[in-house]
């Protein structure tokens, strides 16, 4: 996958369990995981204006980053990490997993007190995975990275292993990108550089609508 960074990412993903109020999950302390090799862990939770529309795809994202992929793949067999996955305010059957490697498209930091997006991409099904790798980071990616309010744009894609299994990824990839604020995010949408890169979607992209999250993020302390 040329040209998209080594280093092994576990994306987490998940729904709250059937009568959790959304209120509950964002009080609960982060869950601190021991995991052989994690060297950072990122928790997100969708932002309350994200519910106006009906459910989003998913409440909240973990991230977590390894030294490397075999790494990343052993920590999916551990205890911690299913407890991780199988909480008590979590929906088990909602929980989507995916190791990816990272492509940094706008290096910026993350800003203090921002927003973050999260997107959930699917490669149009007659094109290869090599070539829509390809195609995101070095096409489609700077093309977004025109836009001037990102202030950092991180392309996670999800790694060749992973379709070798018994049980497919659900996602090919989900693309990051973060904002001062929600209203920076909005006027983001309105620029030709937004345009641009909506128009060049169906070039590598599945048909439809992209299932994206709205979230805060923070850090979860490592052990």
């Amino acid at each position: 996958m040329s040209g998209v960074g080594e280093v092994g990412k576990l994306v987490v993903s998940a729904k709250r369990a059937p009568g959790c109020p959304v209120e509950k999950l964002h009080a609960a302390a982060a869950p601190v995981v021991e995991l052989p090799g994690l060297r950072r862990h990122v928790r997100s939770l969708t932002l309350p204006g994200g519910y106006r529309r009906g459910e989003p795809v998913y409440d909240v994202v973990h991230e977590l980053w390894f030294d490397d992929e075999d790494t990343a793949w052993a920590a999916t067999d551990t205890t911690a990490f299913r407890a991780l996955t199988a909480g008590p305010l979590l929906d088990p059957a909602s929980v989507a997993v995916i190791v990816t490697a990272e492509h940094v498209v706008v290096d910026g930091p993350v800003p203090a007190g921002g927003v973050k997006n999260i997107e959930y991409v699917t490669r149009r099904a007659d094109l290869p995975r090599e070539e829509f790798g390809r195609y995101w980071a070095q096409v489609h990616g700077p093309l977004a990275a025109h836009i001037a309010v990102i202030r950092r744009y991180v392309q996670s894609h999800t790694v060749p292993a992973a379709y070798e299994r018994a049980e497919p990824p659900l996602w090919d990839g989900v693309a990051i990108t973060w904002f001062d604020d929600v209203a920076a995010m909005r006027r983001s949408a309105t620029t030709p550089e937004y345009a641009a890169t909506r128009a060049d979607e169906p070039n590598f992209l599945a048909p439809g609508e992209l299932p994206f999250l709205i979230m805060t993020e923070h850090e979860v302390p490592t052990r």
